[in-house]
């Protein structure tokens, strides 16, 4: 489990550097505003493809015969099916969105990117396989090997015209190139249409809660992308992306090594909600403070590193940023908790925490946001996080896998740690204060008690 972990956290540690280089120079490159009519893209596409999700991938590590010839090729029948309705629908939303949002591009943009779900459909179940053997070693090497390519690509389309496009089609060759790989990454790996009625019944079966699940939890992900693309300019909205890329870099790599690694492992385990609250406790323990600590490092100096790396454009990221790393800790507890869940085989529980934290959103951000401003509805976003947790936790405990005694003293070191290394560097004289980090303090104490 270390060994995998070390490899996990090595390579996409360097695929996040990479990522972070690649944002950086294609933010250089770029105007703010094509940014922010990317994140409108890429939520409609997140969108179509998650309110249809199955969990293919899910299933196949699961179920005891996930390994099967006849299940892994009628999960891969269903996906294909799946991709070509996606496709369908992708192109059939292009006007009505681009009149929603009033962005014609949107018309052209759409039908394009819907080549994404028809490479996504055809990809190969090697990824699911793999994961089901906790083979992080070759999942890990393809997948960095691509990303180098995609953003190889990305930066030269960039160079060479600094248009919308050399996002679009940037992202499209990276799915085209993340599609060979699937069958590339088991030597001989091939599918055929094939329909097996157990497996299938199995796959939805458990598939319905991943798609309750899914839709619930776009929702919650996207539901600030779609207001904000309605309240605010491209520009703004360009400028709340990057942050928000930035933020999501954490929580994607406690993803990763969850899908990776806790969920196959508890999953293979086939053990009751105590047993396997025991044997998690105290590596989930150990992983968790180093995170907690490592976050709160990064938070300290996040505005600075904004101002870096970024020119004068996006320097209101440097204020965005530390708020929302607030939720991405929130995030990687309900994450951890989440693939605990599913590998005990309750997926309900994820999927009601992520409505909890959708009908918060639903309520809390339009209201904060005319009250209060941009910046305070950005704290709710955090908040929101925070609200999924507690569900999360009120449900796991009654199957003996609450870790709320953990959780509140990890969460205590984490924001112990924002305090004491920006209070640190404050000293040595490096940045300012806390409220210099957290500007919105100073507005809600005003907003408070009228000072």
């Amino acid at each position: 489990m270390v060994e995998r972990l070390g490899w996990t956290t090595i390579t996409f540690g360097l695929m996040q550097v990479l990522r972070l280089a690649n944002n950086v120079v294609l933010a250089r490159l770029l105007a703010p505003s094509l940014f922010g009519l990317m994140t409108i893209v890429n939520a409609i596409r997140f969108g179509v493809e998650l309110l249809s999700d199955i969990g293919i991938n899910q299933n196949i590590v699961s179920s005891e015969k996930g390994h099967t010839r006849d299940f892994y090729d009628t999960a891969w029948t269903l996906q294909v099916i799946r991709g070509v309705i996606l496709g369908i629908i992708c192109i059939a939303l292009a006007i009505p969105f681009a009149k929603f949002f009033e962005q014609p591009e949107l018309a052209v943009i759409l039908p394009v990117m819907s080549l994404m779900f028809f490479f996504g459909g055809l990809a190969a179940t090697s990824n699911a396989i793999l994961q089901k053997q906790i083979n992080v070693v070759r999942l890990s090497l393809f997948e960095f090997g691509g990303l180098v390519l995609t953003v190889a690509i990305q930066i030269g389309l960039a160079l060479y015209s600094p248009s919308i496009w050399a996002l679009v089609i940037g992202n499209i060759v990276g799915w085209a190139i993340a599609f060979l790989a699937t069958y590339l990454i088991i030597p001989g790996m091939s599918h055929r249409l094939f329909i097996d009625r157990d497996a299938a019944k199995q796959v939805l079966s458990f598939g319905k809660w991943i798609f309750l699940s899914s839709i619930i939890l776009f929702l919650a992900m996207n539901f600030d992308r779609f207001y904000f693309a309605k309240q605010i300019s491209l520009d703004r909205l360009g400028v709340y992306s990057i942050a928000r890329t930035l933020s999501e870099m954490f929580s994607q790599f406690t993803a990763r090594a969850s899908n990776m690694l806790i969920f196959p492992s508890i999953a293979a385990w086939q053990a009751s909600g105590f047993e396997v609250r025991q044997r998690v406790l105290r590596g989930r323990r150990l992983i968790l403070l180093v995170a907690a600590l490592g976050l709160g490092a990064f938070v300290s100096i996040s505005d600075f590193i904004i101002q870096l790396l970024y020119d004068d454009r996006y320097l209101e990221a440097g204020a965005i940023l530390p708020i929302l790393m607030v939720g991405v800790w929130f995030a990687v507890l309900c994450t951890v908790n989440d693939s605990i869940m599913l590998g005990t085989k309750r997926p309900a529980f994820p999927a009601i925490s992520s409505g909890a934290k959708l009908a918060f959103y639903v309520v809390a951000l339009p209201l904060t946001f005319w009250m209060f401003g941009f910046m305070t509805a950005v704290l709710v976003l955090s908040l929101g996080e925070a609200v999924r947790y507690v569900v999360l936790w009120a449900f796991s405990r009654r199957q003996h896998l609450g870790f709320g005694r953990d959780d509140l003293a990890l969460t205590l070191v984490f924001f112990g740690s924002i305090a004491v290394f920006r209070e640190a560097l404050s000293l040595l004289g490096l940045t300012g204060g806390i409220t210099t980090l957290f500007p919105i303090l100073n507005t809600l104490s005003a907003a408070v008690f009228g000072q």
